[in-house]
């Protein structure tokens, strides 16, 4: 039986689904992201026997090959020393899975004096056939590194269902009776992941505030953020629940869009990928501020309209060729801007990175199910 090391694979499985504990009461703070990510790729490949390893670990048992899950490694603070220790520990082949790097000026130098991210390019680069990344800015940060054979596949959660999916609009989404989801992200704060966390707070009034005018039916999905999961947790009192939704609407800057009855009845909260999709499913779009929360829309064939605020949201919506605006610009009606874009693009685009990420899984040795 061949054995395969997952390195920093972080997913939860239980009964053959990924889910995750309660985040209050969990010493484990799930990133809801990440258990997508990984419960994805296991889906996707034939694996008979794993063992997990984080970066840090060594791998000490003999294995057959092993594959890291890409995450948004390359940036300055990545502790690329760990990360090489544990490639060093592995003697057979070894391919990265949707690599990403992350600058919030999207400045492709911004590595080329770091001696141990090129270290960790050149282990990959020896180790693997190819490298796998997320976009193009990805692309030519690794290019700079020193990476070769670099397939562009987006992330690996977009193929979830082990199809390439195709998007399509509901007739609904052009009546005032849609039902829109809204992925958020209040717990931003400036740093490399946010260029301007102050417009990206007051962008979740607008969006939340047009929805409210704009639609019949909202789901509000939080995604790890501890006020928003307090909100939507009916095990804790109204009253506090209530306190949470006041302190969103504090962080986010009101200026009186909302009540917080509005997030109260709204907010939505899951437990496993399953559930995210189930509830997904009810929505004729999914806009927002989360990669992964829209991501649940699209892997399912419904349209999602980003608010970007980092070059990661930005890559990904190049790639896919996805609607988007920039939080620091001013509002636009996102049904207008999902209904007007051109699907067939995105879908031709889509359908590219499927293509791509089946020749990375083949040519580096792993059996895939993906049609």
């Amino acid at each position: 039986m061949s054995i395969t090391a997952l390195i920093h694979f972080n997913h939860v499985s239980n009964n053959n689904t990924t889910s995750w504990p309660d985040m209050r009461t969990s010493s484990w703070k799930p990133n809801y992201g990440d258990m997508l990510v990984c419960s994805s790729v296991i889906r996707q490949l034939e694996i008979e026997k794993v063992t997990r390893v984080d970066f840090g670990e060594i791998v000490k048992q003999d294995i057959d090959n092993a594959l890291v899950r890409g995450s948004t490694y390359l940036h300055n603070n990545f502790d690329f020393f760990a990360a090489n220790k544990t490639l060093d520990s592995i003697d057979s082949s070894t391919a990265i899975i949707g690599l990403g790097a992350q600058n919030p000026t999207k400045d492709v130098k911004f590595l080329d004096d770091n001696v141990e991210a090129r270290n960790f390019i050149a282990r990959l680069s020896e180790k693997g056939k190819s490298i796998s990344v997320r976009g193009n800015f990805t692309a030519a940060v690794v290019e700079r590194l020193g990476g070769k054979d670099i397939r562009v596949t987006g992330c690996p959660s977009l193929f979830y269902n082990l199809s390439c999916p195709s998007i399509s609009l509901s007739p609904m989404l052009s009546r005032p009776e849609r039902s829109i989801g809204i992925s958020l992200h209040t717990g931003l704060t400036q740093n490399i992941f946010c260029h301007d966390p102050k417009s990206a707070r007051l962008m979740h009034g607008l969006s939340i505030s047009w929805a409210l005018r704009n639609a019949s039916n909202i789901a509000l999905f939080e995604q790890g953020v501890p006020h928003e999961y307090d909100i939507a947790d009916r095990t804790l009192s109204f009253n506090e629940r209530l306190e949470k939704a006041n302190a969103v609407l504090k962080v986010i800057g009101n200026y009186g869009l909302l009540t917080p009855y509005d997030l109260l009845s709204r907010m939505v909260s899951v437990k496993s990928i399953e559930e995210w999709l189930a509830k997904a499913r009810d929505l004729d779009a999914i806009i927002g501020f989360r990669f992964h929360g829209n991501m649940v829309a699209l892997l399912q064939g419904y349209p999602a309209y980003y608010y970007t605020y980092d070059s990661r949201l930005v890559e990904f919506c190049e790639i896919y060729r996805l609607p988007c605006q920039d939080v620091c610009h001013e509002f636009i009606d996102p049904s207008f801007q999902i209904i007007n874009h051109d699907w067939d693009v995105t879908n031709s685009s889509i359908n590219k990175c499927y293509s791509e990420i089946k020749y990375f899984y083949e040519e580096n040795g792993f059996k895939h199910k993906l049609i």
